[in-house]
């Protein structure tokens, strides 16, 4: 128990010099076998360790003494190194495998959001398995990979986001392979935020490292079995306040006898549904007006997650030996008709002490996942459902759309015009799947020859193949004669590593040197085919269709590197920590492919070397650090490489096949090749405090940050006339500046009642310092020359057609005055910089209150400025179905504020009132002018909330189970202080590998959740 008398649960007991242990339960009680004159050692994060001696008695109470003088925990830092976290000279933070089961999350990722500072996580909307993407500390290039480096017990594991096709136009995400990590295997999460943090791991960890520890086997001989078992239900979060006011039509008018259908007038601007009138529906059923609201609710599903985690774990031989083996299987519902996503975890563990000099350990994970009706987002493709749904007449009974296939197995049924699909069509005959299996997993040994010297060598391997698949039925609009795609995508790595570590004291100092070697081998390998115009509908082979386009790729990549760590602490209260570390990249030039970086990091714990009074300052750590990271780029970008043709095409019937009078083709690169490439380098600055008040009562950590890259290699546009698109070079300077903040506070402590508060801010400015000759870089593009882009002297931003404006005498634009025609509508002026697509600031807040075997927990997740760019919102406006296009529908007002041109360079107050309300929508939120449907990115989301109940021993005397728990889980449960209307701000059209962001593009709404979930032992 605590001072208080109140029971801890979670205490580790050990016997000392074994790995024998236990924990205690809810209250306080614990059970373990040792002998007499055996030493347990009791230990809780934050409290003072105990040690008690055996004797004759069987009963061992302890009272745990909360920890004043300084942090114990230990942390797992690069390479795999535990760590106490009070000599780091960087910062970084954990999250234990307790937050994970708060409110289950099955993407490992987006159980991050809100908890972490300087971690920014974006989703991708409510399809089964899309992929989420993080970034820490801002976007460190212009171009290249963002995305931090994952580390699962020592060893590096892809968390590549695979396409297989444009990532705008129907763009479909299968997820990123992070997701691919069982939540229920983690110990505990560590995010390594700075170069210095991350030095040892190499190039790859210029963008930060997050590091997993997995569950081991605990006990004493006695196998634990634990099981838990969660289901959630689904439905969308938010859905787009429509107006269910007016039917289809044009202008208020609606006449059959005029020519008009359902099909071809628009949506929402024909007269009121209470007019009654007459209309022929989408299966050609004579009816009348009848507002029908629930269209949406009544298309999409109420979803379902169903999770089942298995694990068997324990140790033997006096902890000597353990293992741990799990199966977890997850079966996803989407709100999408047909969509599904289920998935296979198996995970083993198991160490093993062979002698008194050498251990080793074995770690294997095995993943299957498989994922149908994936979803289509962006524009120019039949299959983008969202546009479809939204855009249906609010007189629509979606009835009507069942059934969508006739019986000859071809024609489609209540289309929804000539141009468009019956989104029951879309959903149960063309497919989009995917199929992922996947292997990771290490074995190492570590090997003691002599004292104080340890040896370790690992390897590490991971390799996963996917199959996407997508097909368009014969008779799908925008596809009549049928056509399929499959992508079969391999990526495998393979890490070895060999390291060295002597540690010793001396005196008042404790010494540790590593050294050692790492070799990395990436290999990716692509095969694909797209053939269309089918013969046989519903048969997707290559000889079933009259064109054929194959597609392969490779591409190997090596690293070696060797590396050093030296650190040395004096009187456990100042610690120098340096590191260095050169590495050998096969992707740049013969003679430049080395590049070296080294580190360098101090932590003092000042109020134990000034001896500091620990009633009110109860600890006080200052540190700082400097680190510089090279970088390379991707393979092949040296020299010219050539890919096999097997078609062509050209005008007047001039297309074929190769081989061609038995001449085989290639085609050259698209991008020019740079034999004198440089790696990249980034400069890393960083300084910190961590201070505890009132026996930790109260925790601050603060950092600053200034990170800088230069010398980024990019894909340069080049003239059509060079006969390349673009050209690799060296360019471009961009700094990241930042403050995090994460501050901890135990509010309430009392015997039986527990409150904790934790919360962290960041900021992030990233600054184009410097782009050469370039006006502006491109870093990702969407539609009608809306794009993201770089400027220098500016953040990375979102560039678009805006409203027209006046100009001076001097041709400058006068922002506050916006220019109309002469019918009174806005109209396109010139492209330009609608803002920046990053936030001002993000900040998470999580509570915790615990009474007796009771505990609530929620966390909030605040993004403040930025903007995003909405087509849902545009089409809902141009549609006349969003609710606002029904406001004073019949009243011609005047559009406040703007001016009209008097075509002598002087501009007037805009006095003409508009033609009608629908003219004003089309013209204000048409497509081909992106600021009107730009919105500040503000929102505060409830991200999660969980009740649960753990039973005590007393309860549970009379059931086989030594633990039973018992929560109510929701997350993602709503959205506040949001300006943009109709969708979750909180989306990305380009996917989580993409440096693109900012731009919502017809994506599925995201999802709320809510479930129960149970967790038994015995």
């Amino acid at each position: 128990m605590d001072e208080s008398g109140m029971p801890v649960l979670g205490v580790t007991v050990l016997i000392e010099g074994t790995k024998t242990g236990t924990q205690t339960d809810f209250d306080g009680n614990y059970s373990i076998k040792a002998s007499i004159g055996k030493v347990l050692i009791f230990s809780y994060l934050g409290m003072k360790s105990e040690k008690k001696l055996i004797q004759n008695s069987s009963l061992i109470n302890v009272i745990m003494q909360e920890d004043e003088e300084s942090l114990d925990e230990i942390v797992v830092t690069a390479m795999g190194i535990e760590r106490a976290e009070k000599t780091l000279g960087y910062a970084v933070s954990t999250v234990k495998s307790a937050d994970f089961e708060e409110a289950r999350e099955t993407d490992v990722v987006q159980a991050l959001q809100g908890k972490i500072s300087g971690v920014q996580i974006t989703g991708q909307g409510g399809g089964v398995g899309s992929s989420t993407k993080i970034t820490i500390r801002g976007l460190t290039r212009i171009s290249g990979n963002n995305q931090p480096l994952w580390v699962v017990d020592g060893v590096p594991i892809s968390d590549a986001n695979d396409f297989s096709d444009s990532r705008t136009t129907g763009s479909i995400d299968y997820g990123n392979r992070a997701q691919d990590i069982n939540p229920d295997d983690i110990e505990s999460l560590t995010v390594l935020k700075g170069a210095s943090a991350a030095a040892l791991y190499g190039s790859r960890a210029s963008n930060g490292v997050i590091v997993v520890t997995t569950k081991k086997g605990k006990g004493d001989g006695k196998a634990t079995i634990t099981y838990s078992s969660t289901i959630r239900f689904d439905s969308p979060l938010l859905l787009p306040d429509f107006q269910n006011t007016y039917g289809p039509g044009n202008q208020g008018i609606y006449n059959e006898d005029d020519g008009d259908t359902v099909q071809s007038a628009s949506k929402g601007w024909g007269p009121a549904i209470s007019s009654g009138t007459a209309y022929t529906d989408l299966a050609g059923n004579a009816q009348t007006f009848q507002a029908n609201p629930d269209i949406q609710k009544d298309f999409y599903n109420l979803g379902s997650t169903v999770s089942h985690n298995f694990a068997v774990s324990g140790a033997s031989n006096d902890g000597k030996n353990d293992y741990r083996l799990s199966s977890s299987h997850t079966s996803v519902k989407g709100i999408l008709p047909g969509s599904l996503l289920n998935k296979l975890n198996l995970g083993l563990n198991s160490g093993s002490q062979l002698s008194n000099k050498l251990k080793s350990r074995f770690s294997i994970n095995y993943i299957n996942t498989g994922i149908e009706g994936a979803v289509s987002k962006g524009a120019n493709d039949p299959n983008v459902l969202t546009s479809i749904i939204n855009r249906l007449p609010r007189i629509t009974n979606i009835e009507v759309l069942k059934p969508w296939i006739a019986d000859d197995g071809i024609t489609q049924l209540s289309p929804i015009d000539e141009d468009t699909n019956n989104p029951y069509w879309i959903v149960n005959e063309n497919h989009r799947t995917s199929d992922t299996e996947r292997f990771f997993g290490n074995v190492s040994f570590d090997y003691n020859p002599v004292e104080h010297l340890t040896m370790l060598g690992r390897v590490g391997y991971d390799s996963y193949n996917t199959k996407h698949f997508r097909s368009n039925h014969v008779g799908t609009l925008g596809y009549l004669d049928g056509n399929y795609k499959d992508n079969y995508i391999s990526r495998k790595q393979l890490t070895l590593d060999y390291l060295a570590t002597y540690d010793n004291s001396f005196g008042n100092f404790d010494v540790t040197l590593m050294a050692g070697v790492q070799w990395n081998e990436r290999e990716y390998e692509q095969n694909g085919n797209l053939g269309t115009s089918l013969s046989i509908p519903e048969l997707f082979s290559p000889g079933n269709v009259a064109s054929n386009s194959p597609t392969k790729n490779y591409s190997l990549k090596q690293i070696f590197g060797a590396f050093g760590d030296f650190t040395m602490t004096y009187k456990k209260w100042l610690t120098l920590n340096a590191t260095a570390r050169n590495d050998w990249s096969s992707t740049l030039p013969v003679n430049g492919n080395s590049y070296f970086y080294p580190s360098v990091a101090l932590s003092f714990v000042f109020s134990d070397a000034f001896n500091i009074d620990k009633s009110i300052l109860s600890y006080g750590k200052l540190r700082t650090n400097w680190a510089n990271v090279g970088g390379d780029t991707t393979p092949y970008q040296l020299d010219y490489l050539y890919y096999p043709q097997t078609s062509y095409y050209g005008q007047f019937n001039t297309a074929g096949t190769f081989p061609f009078n038995g001449q085989i083709a290639y085609s050259g690169p698209n991008s020019l090749p740079n034999a004198d490439l440089k790696p990249e380098n980034q400069l890393n600055k960083e300084i910190g405090v961590e201070l505890g008040f009132f026996k930790n009562r109260i925790k601050i950590d603060a950092t600053y940050y200034k990170n800088t890259t230069t010398d980024q290699i990019i894909p340069l546009s080049t003239p059509a006339s060079t006969g390349y698109s673009t050209a690799w070079t060296n360019l471009g300077e961009i700094s990241n500046t930042g403050f995090e903040l994460e501050l901890g506070l135990k509010v309430i402590r009392s015997e039986k009642f527990k409150w904790n508060l934790d919360a962290n801010f960041s900021t992030n400015e990233t600054i184009i310092e410097d782009l050469g000759d370039l006006e502006q870089y491109t870093l990702a593009s969407s539609f009608g020359g809306l794009v993201v882009a770089a400027e220098e002297g500016k953040s990375i931003g979102l560039y678009g057609n805006r409203f027209a404006r006046a100009v001076d005498g001097d041709g400058n634009t006068i922002e506050d005055q916006i220019l109309v025609n002469s019918n009174g509508l806005r109209f396109e002026g010139d492209n330009g910089r609608l803002g920046n697509i990053t936030p001002d600031f993000t900040m998470g807040l999580t509570s915790v209150f615990s009474y007796k075997g009771w505990r609530l927990s929620t966390t909030f997740d605040w993004k403040q400025g930025g903007i995003l760019y909405s087509q849902t919102v545009g089409t809902l406006r141009t549609s006349g179905l969003a609710a606002e296009t029904a406001t004073d529908r019949e009243t011609l007002f005047v559009d406040p504020n703007t001016f009209v041109d008097n075509g002598d360079g002087t501009y007037s107050e805009n006095t003409i009132a508009i033609p009608s309300v629908q003219q004003y929508w089309n013209s204000y939120s048409s497509s081909t002018i992106h600021e009107s449907n730009t919105f500040d990115a503000t929102y505060i989301k409830w991200r999660e909330l969980g009740l649960s109940y753990s039973f005590n021993k007393k309860q549970l005397q009379n059931i086989p189970f030594t633990a039973l728990s018992l929560s109510l889980q929701g997350r993602n449960l709503a959205i506040f202080n949001t300006s943009i209307p109709h969708i979750d701000p909180e989306t990305n059209l380009f996917g989580s590998s993409s440096n693109g962001g900012g731009i919502e593009y017809n994506g599925l709404p995201s999802t709320s959740s809510i479930g129960l979930s149970v967790k038994v032992k015995f």
